[in-house]
């Protein structure tokens, strides 16, 4: 069952000590930390030295400018049986049914010697692009952006690893850019007149994408300034408020299983919002290997003690058993 978090508070933290070397700065930015993923489980995240602005502008112009062929032919197995990828690609709109539209993709440094793929891995892919003549700033960028919020997110980890009492860099080595699982996911909310039927919550909400726990050790999303999520609370669900510089930060299930919930997963989901917009989320995620032990965070100390699980199985296990409820996005 989710944990229902105590409030729907959504501070704002400056994380720029985090990125430097002052030991009692990055204290404080960790006790801020703590407190957000103990409260509502989200946080805003200030002074992250990402333009998003140039973010929004190249996803606006390659939403506008994809073809329905392109989209197509760079869609995943799930819409296109002839392309394997289940991951990396395009996710369509399919009319009278689903509207929302997205392109996801991964590590850019998964090419064909990379012994993943050369062993054919289950969840690594070498990435497909659009046609670069036709949208020529897309993969560039889309690639450097990957790096960006690999270390935006990586920094930001050092402050969890902080406030769970661990080193700063106690996820490092977890993290390696050569191996990490995480992607990126560019996803578009359209304005229609004659929308597709929605999905309705028990309590009569009517959602574009229903309650769920992110598959990550941490997601850290930048969204256009349209309210559209909730998170779950001991008093009901709560709107979470928007900004238009920063980016939200919330724990995944990962770090949920590591900490025995002392950093739990918030169970959220995305109301209808008849909107032009755009949601674009970094799912951070170890490397395949990487074999983490569960631990109890000072102060915190309980009887059973989770397993150990490879994050490759963690994350194959956890995609499923959302696609299994939630269908596919």
């Amino acid at each position: 069952m989710p944990v229902l978090m105590p409030s729907a508070e959504v501070p704002t933290i400056d994380i720029s000590p985090l990125f430097g070397d002052d030991a009692d700065a990055k204290k404080h930015v960790a006790q801020q930390i703590n407190k957000a993923c103990r409260g509502s489980g989200f946080f805003y995240a200030s002074h992250h030295g990402v333009d998003v602005q140039l973010l929004q502008d190249v996803v606006n112009e390659f939403h506008r400018t994809m073809t329905d062929q392109e989209k197509h032919d760079l869609a995943i197995n799930a819409y296109n049986k002839d392309n394997p990828h289940v991951r990396n690609g395009y996710y369509k709109a399919v009319k009278g049914k689903k509207a929302v539209e997205s392109f996801c993709y991964l590590n850019p440094l998964f090419n064909e010697d990379h012994p993943m793929i050369a062993s054919g891995t289950p969840m690594h892919e070498v990435n497909i692009w659009p046609d670069e003549d036709r949208h020529p700033r897309f993969r560039p960028f889309g690639e450097k952006y990957f790096a960006q919020m690999l270390e935006l997110s990586t920094v930001i980890m050092r402050g969890l690893a902080l406030a769970l009492g661990k080193p700063e860099n106690f996820f490092d080595a977890a993290l390696a850019e050569e191996d990490t699982l995480s992607s990126v996911s560019m996803i578009r909310y359209p304005y229609l007149e004659d929308y597709p039927p929605v999905k309705t919550g028990p309590d009569g909400m009517k959602l574009s994408f229903e309650d769920h726990l992110d598959v990550s050790m941490i997601t850290v999303l930048y969204q256009t300034q349209v309210q559209n999520l909730q998170v779950e609370t001991v008093d009901g669900w709560r709107d979470l408020p928007t900004s238009k510089d920063n980016f939200l930060v919330n724990c995944g299930t990962y770090m949920g299983h590591l900490t025995h919930d002392y950093f739990p997963a918030p169970n959220h989901r995305v109301k209808f919002v008849n909107a032009e917009r755009l949601s674009l989320p970094f799912f951070l995620n170890a490397g395949h290997d990487s074999l983490l032990e569960p631990f109890w965070p000072e102060g915190a100390q309980g009887k059973e003690t989770n397993q150990a699980v490879s994050y490759g199985e963690y994350l194959q296990q956890g995609l499923r058993s959302l696609i299994v409820k939630n269908g596919q996005t």
